[in-house]
């Protein structure tokens, strides 16, 4: 089995707080893991699934417009485009592991957001395990994957979204880095604009403006995992400028666009890092360390 090794970068803004970013499988998979995290993730959805394991803390998430509450050993399976948010709740922040399938074209439905399953979490956790060792044990993280996914998968659920929502974020996703206006997206599902947003929002539990948001935060990831600067990121991408990538990239997902690909370029695994810390004899050879005035933003 090929063997894979994964560099340590960290950065910290609560006294625990660490953002850890690994790709493997050739790009396929991505594993972000957030400690002392006490910030809320904006209402948002990728054009992925994305697993999710609460380790520690409290959560109160909305998902497709229905309220949950997450804790330590909730699983959590997304689907792509799921609109999904959240906020702290009580003293002690949180602690999270996911996974990101970002190139897994046959995975199936899940049937989640919240997955009670004592196996899934298992499988889970260990899929965690193998992502955190310095040497990953890809033949088995891959194995391990498929199984968490084919447990997760829903059986004959229909999709709920409407024929007019299906259109208008067609559109929305062909026209992501342009100018969009409400009048051209309704008319792509044949209504008038008060009814477009209304079945829009009602299919997806975000707005089109906001979901067109969320496309070009994961067009600017994908840039920014290629090599492309902060400022051609959001360039491409459709944003304004770097600040307003900035300020909606680390709303969704909970880091920097600079952080991040700082993270995803250090090695095909990733890396992960600590915030004007400085290295430890622990760190492992390869590890990147930066100070605040050198993070990209």
């Amino acid at each position: 089995m090929e063997m894979t090794h994964a560099p340590h970068i960290q950065q910290p803004r609560h006294p625990r707080h660490r953002e850890t970013v690994r790709r493997a499988l050739g790009g396929t998979i991505e594993f972000r893991h957030f400690t002392g995290f006490d910030q809320l993730f904006a209402p948002h959805a990728h054009d992925y699934p994305v697993i999710g394991l609460v380790r520690e803390g409290h959560r109160i998430m909305e998902c497709n417009r229905t309220r949950y509450r997450l804790g330590p050993g909730q699983l959590l399976a997304l689907n792509a485009g799921d609109a999904h948010g959240c906020v702290q709740e009580g003293a002690t922040p949180l602690v999270y592991d996911s996974l990101a399938l970002l190139d897994f074209h046959d995975c199936p439905p899940f049937a989640g957001p919240i997955v009670e399953d004592a196996e899934a979490i298992a499988l889970m956790e260990e899929a965690v395990d193998l992502m955190q060792a310095a040497a990953v044990d890809e033949g088995h993280l891959e194995e391990t994957i498929y199984l968490l996914v084919g447990l997760l998968a829903a059986t004959g659920q229909p999709d709920p979204r409407n024929d007019a929502a299906h259109a208008m974020a067609a559109h929305l996703r062909r026209h992501a880095s342009e100018t969009v206006r409400l009048e051209e997206v309704a008319a792509a599902a044949g209504l008038d604009k008060y009814r477009a947003l209304r079945s829009f929002t009602a299919a997806f539990g975000l707005t089109p403006m906001r979901y067109l948001t969320s496309l070009r935060v994961e067009s600017a990831r994908e840039a920014l995992a290629s090599g492309a600067s902060c400022a051609e990121a959001a360039l491409a991408a459709g944003f304004s400028d770097q600040a307003h990538l900035t300020r909606a990239f680390k709303e969704r997902l909970g880091m920097t666009p600079g952080f991040y690909q700082r993270a995803v370029t250090e090695s095909s695994v990733g890396a992960d890092r600590a915030k004007g810390a400085p290295l430890s004899p622990s760190t492992p050879r390869g590890s990147v360390d930066s100070s605040p005035e050198q993070v990209l933003s």
